[in-house]
């Protein structure tokens, strides 16, 4: 039980990465409040927690990019638990256009919820951490897009490159109050947004995975223990560290 009596807030925690991730702190013990602007779906997804592991779980309907929403969604989970020692910012969207294309509107919607609501979950949840006293950990998902150019991502990779350098300067920032801010780099995961792109002929799955050297692509419970170790005390002398969870996509270059 690597989180034992821990609170976690999981944003993006109806689908996908932020889904997977929540079962994981459910299942070392954690108490987990999940986030995201689609109740049903976190809904659903606390009663498989409660029914697979027994734990405590509070779903909490919030938009990540409207600060007053987060600051009410940190307010509700020190209500109902007392603290906050966990947060992990897997909500997100992703973009796909080329870039001459690309309307600003989009770009902005990108940005928004990738990057703003990163910083503000961040920024509301780091202030409860610094006031209770006791540290924390931050996990934040960024992308292999961060790292490397994939074409018509330039939202996308604008705003998790933004993520990996907010992660690298909160970690400088508070380490002194003993809060490690890593994040996460993950490659192409089967989620409902991969998925989507698939059917639209974006990707194709036998392509990426000659591309991959692990030879598949990730599933999202592959996230689960990076996000465990970035949360836990066994990374805590961890900060500002950026893990590569890819299959080696990264180290084998995009050819």
């Amino acid at each position: 039980m690597l989180l034992q009596g821990k609170v976690a807030i999981v944003t993006g925690a109806g689908r996908g990465i932020g889904a997977a991730i929540a079962r994981g702190y459910a299942r070392e013990g954690a108490s987990v409040v999940l986030a995201s602007r689609t109740m049903e779906q976190i809904e659903e997804q606390a009663e498989r927690i409660r029914a697979e592991y027994g734990a405590s779980v509070l779903p909490v309907a919030c938009d990540v990019k409207e600060e007053a929403q987060v600051e009410e969604l940190v307010r509700k989970t020190v209500e109902a638990f007392g603290s906050i020692d966990i947060l992990a910012n897997c909500a997100g969207i992703t973009m796909v256009s080329p870039s001459e294309e690309l309307t600003l509107e989009n770009w902005h919607k990108c940005l928004s919820i990738n990057l703003d609501g990163t910083f503000l979950c961040c920024k509301h949840a780091g202030k409860q951490m610094i006031a209770q006293g006791q540290g924390g950990k931050i996990v934040n998902i960024t992308s292999i897009v961060a790292h490397a150019a994939i074409p018509q991502r330039a939202a996308y990779a604008a705003s998790k490159g933004g993520v990996m350098q907010l992660t690298q300067n909160l970690a400088v920032e508070w380490a002194k109050h003993n809060i490690q801010v890593n994040a996460i780099s993950p490659g192409f995961i089967r989620t409902e947004i991969v998925q989507a792109l698939i059917e639209k002929g974006v990707h194709k799955p036998a392509v990426l995975e000659a591309r991959i050297p692990a030879g598949r692509m990730g599933e999202t419970e592959d996230m689960i223990g990076p996000a465990l170790f970035l949360s836990s005390s066994m990374s805590d002398y961890v900060t500002g560290t950026i893990i590569k969870a890819d299959g080696g996509w990264l180290a084998n270059g995009y050819v």
